[in-house]
């Protein structure tokens, strides 16, 4: 199941407001998971706790031009870069989002709209980073050609994302659901992400699993859950309701 990234372009534009609106990180801007790691205590936190580690890495290995892949409104590069010299750089297909983010960071990065599959990045880039949206690269193997491109020599990519477990393929009717929903053309095994970076020049340095730091069948997830198989009879779920299917697993069952 493939979608391009005009596909994923108007998925955003249709769907951001709501996730700022509705969305537990959305007036903060976030509208990826919040992460329980180590040492979080508070919602708030779990919502940074990737921004943190990316800080962490910034700090160690001394970055100075940094790029968000899939930046949303902005919220994490403005975190990210929060106290630091780092030039900040984001990238967006949806053109709803790239104006927010030009609106809420101003002159302290650069935001362009485009496909960061193809088109040209900005470079060279120290650390590049993708927080649950190389998922929706509409080419795998396109996304690391082009990102290896753009980073400096010994600079790093980090990508915090959803990948397949186990046996999983589009036989599963959740995960063709999950495509289809989150128009995610990219949802891969990890081997296979791996593989692919490796032919584009990038070594592995970390592989870090954090789903066990992920919130699942909340309340909110069993209501969705509920509401999502009821409407599986009819022609097609909403777009608005699709997006949520990732966000709970209640929607297997």
């Amino acid at each position: 199941m493939k979608f391009q990234s005009a596909d994923v372009a108007r998925y955003y534009d249709q769907n951001t407001a709501s996730f700022l609106e509705h969305g537990q990180g959305g007036a903060h801007g976030i509208i990826h998971r919040a992460v329980w790691g180590e040492g979080v205590l508070r919602r708030e936190q779990a919502f940074h706790f990737v921004h943190d580690l990316l800080r962490a890495r910034i700090a160690d290995g001394g970055a100075q031009r940094i790029l968000d892949l899939g930046c949303g409104v902005g919220a994490s590069l403005e975190y990210i870069l929060r106290g630091t010299s780092a030039s900040g750089f984001g990238v967006t297909n949806s053109p709803i989002q790239a104006q927010l983010a030009r609106a809420r960071l101003g002159d302290r990065a650069s935001i362009s709209e485009l496909d960061f599959c193809s088109a040209p990045l900005p470079a060279p880039i120290d650390l590049a980073f993708g927080i649950e949206s190389f998922v929706q690269a509409p080419d795998a193997a396109a996304f690391f050609e082009n990102v290896s491109k753009a980073l400096a020599a010994g600079g790093y990519l980090v990508l915090c994302d959803d990948f397949l477990a186990g046996d999983a393929g589009d036989d599963d009717r959740f995960v063709r659901e999950l495509r289809r929903g989150w128009q995610a053309s990219s949802l891969l095994q990890t081997e296979a992400v791996d593989a692919l970076a490796a032919e584009h020049g990038l070594e592995l340095v970390e592989d870090r699993d954090l789903t066990p730091c992920l919130e699942f069948d909340r309340p909110r997830d069993r209501a969705l859950g509920l509401l999502i198989a009821l409407t599986r009879p009819s022609v097609s779920m909403s777009a608005r309701l699709g997006s949520h299917l990732g966000g709970t697993r209640s929607v297997s069952a």
